[in-house]
């Protein structure tokens, strides 16, 4: 039980944990909104509406709860740009890797991407994270 304990208290351990909540519950406005918004458009304009929905909440839940820290110009502009990364890099381009040249339908193909970018947004936030509350202390 102490090492259970250990690791719970580890503070990167816990910021994985509410990273992990505050992008599920992000998640789960981008999927309602690329799922409704594909009725009527193509999924490339889904995939960027659902996004920049979530993305929104995402930003504040992300400073004041996962990295409990402050709102600042360098973790503001580290944020968005990485999820700017994300999403025009790792999201547009799994979409279109896996319903372009794999052909798979967009609804499938939309799971695994989410869940390979979800993976990828955590590492580039921490970095970004890290390195903005180091511009500022430092």
């Amino acid at each position: 039980m102490g090492k259970a304990k250990e690791i719970i208290n580890h503070t990167e351990t816990r910021q994985f944990i509410r990273f992990c909540i505050v992008g599920g519950t992000c998640a789960i406005i981008d999927a309602i909104v690329f799922y409704i918004v594909r009725l009527f458009a193509p999924y490339q304009v889904a995939l960027v509406s659902g996004y920049l929905i979530s993305l929104c909440a995402n930003y504040f839940l992300t400073i004041y709860w996962t990295f409990k820290t402050s709102p600042s110009a360098h973790n503001f502009v580290g944020i968005i740009g990485a999820h700017m990364f994300n999403l025009f890099v790792v999201r547009m381009g799994l979409m279109w890797l896996f319903v372009e040249v794999f052909e798979w339908d967009d609804s499938i193909a939309y799971i695994p991407m989410a869940i390979i970018s979800a993976v990828t947004n955590f590492l580039v936030i921490r970095t970004v994270v890290k390195f903005s509350k180091k511009k500022s202390n430092g």
